[in-house]
């Protein structure tokens, strides 16, 4: 008996460094100090697509959501890359992980803010891959090469901001889903198309869900037909035809030099407006730091190539058309105004660019928000005058009227600023005791 028990306890020290070497906390980021996750040593059974993976953890297995990003969906899952089928770059995704995690011979180390964090069933981590002889965030990998969407998380936020540069690097550079021609030539391949969101609302987000929408600008010169064409944002939203997104009806056109409007709430259409009838608000709103929130809206054509996109807030190849050229002033008494002059020696279009009146104090919150659609032109010189209050029904080329009431700037203090939809500064105007930062 003695013998025996001498053996088991020899066992269980020998086993002892082994297990405390499988759990470690250190740095969530390469180069970091600052969050701490908890790494865990995994094996990997099955890999399901570009996002999801199963593992032997701890005796059990689990099925694992990489954090902060979402790959195309796969629509038959297996084992054998051959027998695998799905969108436009789902295979692709899925074929980086196989190879990454085939060199890393099928072990990965998985890391969480928090132990808890999860996305439906599944258990939300990033995940490490052995290459190179030192251990690589695969979640980057993906990013890097283009072909996973940045979806930045609330509570694992240690990567949100180095994942939205990696995911804009590979847009300026029109990797993987980011070349509109990737999947093969398209429906009207020569337009020019462009995609704008106002991803906040004014109030609550959650209680105006039409305060957010979608712009899909037509800058050709004839008319675009979007017929089976989507738009979505960063997360996947299924709906009709098991679309990822809001699929645009057959009879969707937009004219050339027009702009198409798909609000995120429920309504009835109009001739250049859609609904996509959510019950929920879709897009973040922007905060800033390691854990940096915002999002990203997306359209796609039928063959599943990404055609336009504008994710924020915007950190890579940033350029604002307006920097410079523009003066901001406001009348916060009295008759209330707020002017736009063009300041520069040629015309100037706002579109792009919207004005927001800041929660003095609080510069990343905002009391309501005025945006231009393209095509508002200001020629050299000219002043585009907006009032707070007024009827939008009284609107001219140079006058404009938010709707918002009587008294809506604070005599004693406020900040107005006139900025990008992907939140670039073009100018802000401040007065009294506040400050533009």
């Amino acid at each position: 008996m003695r013998a025996c028990l001498v053996v088991v306890l020899l066992f269980v020290l020998a086993a002892a460094p082994a297990a405390q070497a499988a759990t470690r906390r250190a740095p969530c980021a390469e180069g970091a100090k600052q969050p701490r996750c908890v790494f865990t040593d995994a094996k990997v059974s099955f890999i399901a697509d570009g996002d999801t993976i199963r593992v032997t953890l701890a005796g059990r297995t689990k099925t694992i959501r990489f954090t902060g990003i979402n790959a195309m969906e796969l629509t038959r899952y297996s084992k054998y890359p051959g027998r695998r089928r799905g969108a436009c770059h789902g295979l692709e995704a899925t074929a980086l992980v196989e190879r990454a995690i085939k060199r890393s011979r099928w072990r990965v180390r998985l890391a969480a803010q928090k132990a808890s964090s999860h996305s439906n069933k599944r258990l939300r981590r990033s995940v490490w891959v052995r290459q190179g002889g030192r251990w690589r965030d695969l979640a980057k990998l993906e990013l890097q090469a283009g072909l996973a969407l940045w979806l930045p998380n609330g509570i694992e936020n240690a990567h949100n901001r180095e994942y939205l540069v990696l995911a804009q690097a590979a847009e300026a550079a029109r990797k993987g889903l980011y070349d509109p021609a990737a999947c093969g030539a398209g429906p009207d391949q020569d337009l020019p198309i462009g995609v704008t969101v106002n991803w906040d609302a004014d109030g609550n987000d959650a209680e105006d869900l039409n305060g957010e929408w979608v712009d899909v600008h037509n800058g050709g010169a004839r008319d675009l037909r979007l017929g089976g064409w989507w738009v979505r944002d960063s997360w996947l939203r299924y709906g009709q035809h098991h679309v990822p997104g809001y699929r645009l009806p057959d009879a969707t056109v937009v004219p050339a030099g027009r702009t198409l409007r798909v609000r995120i709430g429920c309504g009835a259409p109009g001739e250049l407006e859609q609904h996509w009838c959510l019950r929920e608000s879709a897009f973040e709103n922007v905060t800033e730091g390691f854990g940096t929130m915002g999002d990203g809206a997306y359209l796609f054509d039928p063959q599943g190539d990404l055609r336009a996109w504008q994710t924020y807030p915007c950190l890579v190849a940033c350029s604002d058309p307006l920097a410079g050229r523009v003066r901001l002033q406001v009348q916060p008494s009295r008759d209330e105004s707020i002017s736009i002059t063009n300041t520069s020696g040629g015309p100037v279009d706002l579109g792009g660019h919207l004005v927001k009146l800041h929660n003095a104090g609080r510069p990343d919150q905002f009391v309501f928000g005025y945006p231009f659609l393209a095509g508002t032109v200001l020629q050299p010189g000219e002043t585009l005058r907006l009032d707070p209050g007024g009827s939008p029904d009284d609107d001219t080329r140079l006058e404009r009227h938010a709707g918002r009431g009587p008294y809506v700037l604070a005599d004693g203090k406020g900040v107005v600023s006139l900025r990008t939809t992907d939140d670039l500064v073009t100018a802000c105007e401040s007065w009294g005791v506040a400050s533009c930062r």
